[in-house]
């Protein structure tokens, strides 16, 4: 499932990029992660705050809108309450996202914008977790205001939203030795963060 999204990603990239001929702007993000608590049909878990960083591409179509390819990474402690026992340890959160942004410009300087992502994201947990590394389909969005601090740099300061779809239910479950037998149905995970990205217009 990964391979097919991220081709379709790159797919949808090259077209932007051959027909809209647009601007380009080098995104980078920095982010402190809130602690988020799940329940599946077997036991609770909750995956722990952390700080979440990574970089991407936007695409100007128009002055006030975008298209964007995002990579966005976490590290963060995982404790999973079990009916037959219990499990912790790291597990590392990763998403490739594509996404539209739409600016409204409050001034010369300052413009709010909004942006809805869909993508993949997959987990890599430590051992101790006995599971296995999952696919999973992703949504996520921004909202935020963008200070223009030169032609060429910028700075964003944001509230975002991710969650993978499905995320027990045979998704980033734990403790049932990589089978999914444990977890057959299960919530989806809401990670909430805040944080910026300093940008700079590359073409």
């Amino acid at each position: 499932m990964k391979t097919f999204t991220l081709t379709f990603l790159a797919i949808i990239v090259s077209s932007v990029v051959l027909w809209a001929q647009p601007s380009i702007t080098l995104l980078t993000f920095e982010s402190y992660t809130f602690a988020d608590k799940f329940d599946t049909e077997y036991g609770t878990g909750k995956i722990g705050d952390g700080f979440q960083w990574g970089g991407g591409l936007e695409f100007g179509l128009t002055e006030t809108a975008a298209v964007e390819l995002i990579y966005q990474t976490l590290k963060a402690n995982v404790d999973y309450q079990g009916f037959d026992a219990r499990y912790s340890g790291d597990v590392t959160l990763n998403y490739i996202m594509l996404g539209g942004t739409r600016y409204l410009p409050l001034n010369e300087k300052i413009s709010g914008f909004g942006t809805a992502n869909l993508g993949v994201g997959w987990s890599n947990p430590e051992q101790s977790l006995n599971s296995e590394s999952v696919t999973k389909f992703s949504i996520g969005g921004r909202l935020g205001v963008r200070i223009q601090a030169s032609e060429k740099v910028s700075l964003r300061l944001h509230a975002q939203l991710f969650s993978p779809v499905q995320w027990a239910g045979g998704g980033f479950y734990f403790g049932t030795g990589g089978s999914g037998a444990g977890v057959s149905t299960g919530s989806t995970i809401w990670q909430f963060n805040l944080g910026g990205s300093l940008n700079f217009r590359i073409k």
